[in-house]
């Protein structure tokens, strides 16, 4: 029998010896509160105590039933501490065995954990460095305007603040709320691969350039001066001189993008007027479609007077590179229309042709060097495979972008967009 019932039974017992039913009731009621209240002390000097191992007190009743369930309740949660701790362990070693440099960032831009590649990479030190903030660890200017931005859809390359001549790539990814998550890769070998290509591209190209030049000058002078040679020669020196022309073509598109993955001159940046730049452009077009012996109507719309800043010479490369791609696949007597607008993504120069189109299936891989839809009909209107890719690298250049879409047999829109601000 709980001491609770006893101790009101006994205090009721007195009440009624004294011939008193208040004190009865009383006696009762004070002995159900003494009880309770021993109870509560002694939980709240087991909850306030600094021994963990510190053991609940014994009660029956209700209290044992409530003791009994904090037992419980404190029993699972050591488990489930321990299986989290555990947990989070193993996440740490996985992540420790990554290449991969991993950092994790809280909402304050402070440093809260990172593996040991990021260790070695980032020159990290567990004791000066956790809680301190990122930017003062990585204080390139270009990683600073990144991080301040806060646009993480593309990574950034920065050197190692440990090894200047570790190259590394930086992605940040946002995990929880205002906590971002940084991966970070040594690009090291992989940037002196590209250069190495690009040394390579530029360098060939270069020597090309020269020989093909004397080849196109003789076979140019056998069909000015001997004029007497064979049909069969003549024809033969004909196709010689043609795949000459494209080779020729196909070398200074190369050096063209040789050149583009260069950084840009500041010098070289300014506003330039569309309305002139477009002409050159319009110009360009009929030109190239008199050499195809096509008969195409090119006209050039401008509704704003708003300028682009960037390269000139870039920028017209870009747009005269479109219009000569819709002169190839445009038919005799169709039409080609040049558009200057302004959008709210930026200002607009569109391309539209009524031409023999491109499959949905092409449209994004067309942007890629040497990528043909069709390697005969591009063969034989004289394409290298680079135009559009020249297009994007000059577009990303200038931080804008190219939108293309297309339907076959319905023509081509293609639309180089320029952002209102450009950074440099």
């Amino acid at each position: 029998m709980p001491l609770a019932y006893v101790g009101v039974f006994l205090c009721m017992m007195l009440g009624a010896i004294l011939w008193s039913v208040g004190w009865a009731v009383a006696s009762g009621l004070l002995a159900i509160l003494l009880y309770h209240a021993r109870n509560l002390y002694h939980l709240n000097k087991w909850l306030n105590s600094d021994d963990s191992q510190a053991e609940l007190p014994d009660a029956q009743g209700v209290w044992g039933r409530v003791f009994d369930r904090i037992a419980q309740l404190q029993v699972k949660h050591f488990k489930s501490e321990q299986e989290l701790t555990a947990s989070i362990l193993r996440i740490q070693k996985s992540a420790n065995a990554l290449r991969e440099g991993v950092v994790t960032i809280d909402d304050s831009g402070a440093l809260e954990w990172w593996n040991i590649s990021a260790r070695k990479m980032l020159g990290l030190n567990k004791k000066q460095d956790r809680g301190a903030p990122l930017l003062h660890l990585l204080r390139e200017p270009d990683f600073f305007a990144y991080y301040q931005q806060a646009d993480f859809r593309q990574p950034i390359a920065v050197r190692s603040p440990v090894n200047p001549d570790q190259l590394l790539e930086i992605a940040i990814t946002e995990f929880a709320k205002g906590d971002n998550l940084l991966i970070v890769r040594d690009i090291t070998d992989s940037q002196n691969l590209e250069n190495m290509r690009r040394d390579f591209i530029s360098n060939v190209s270069h020597e090309l350039r020269t020989p093909l030049t004397a080849i196109q000058g003789y076979l140019e002078i056998f069909q000015l001066h001997h004029p007497e040679l064979d049909i069969h020669i003549q024809k033969s020196h004909l196709r010689m001189l043609a795949q000459t022309h494209r080779m020729t073509n196909l070398v200074q598109d190369l050096l063209v993008l040789s050149r583009l993955e260069d950084t840009i001159n500041v010098s070289d940046v300014a506003y330039n007027d569309i309305e002139p730049l477009l002409k050159e452009v319009l110009d360009e077009g009929q030109i190239s479609a008199q050499k195809l012996n096509k008969q195409l109507t090119i006209t050039m719309h401008v509704e704003s007077q708003k300028s682009v800043m960037g390269v000139k010479v870039e920028i017209l490369s870009a747009l005269t590179n479109l219009v000569a791609n819709a002169v190839k696949y445009t038919h005799s007597g169709g039409h080609i229309n040049i558009t200057w607008h302004e959008t709210d993504d930026g200002l607009c120069c569109t391309v539209t042709d009524d031409g023999i189109g491109i499959g949905q299936e092409h449209l994004s891989r067309l942007t890629e060097s040497f990528y043909r839809v069709d390697p005969s009909r591009s063969s034989a209107s004289g394409g290298t495979g680079l135009g559009l890719a020249i297009v994007k690298r000059i577009m990303l250049r200038h931080n804008g972008s190219l939108k293309i879409s297309s339907k076959e047999n319905q023509g081509s829109r293609f639309i180089c967009i320029f952002p209102h601000q450009n950074i440099w």
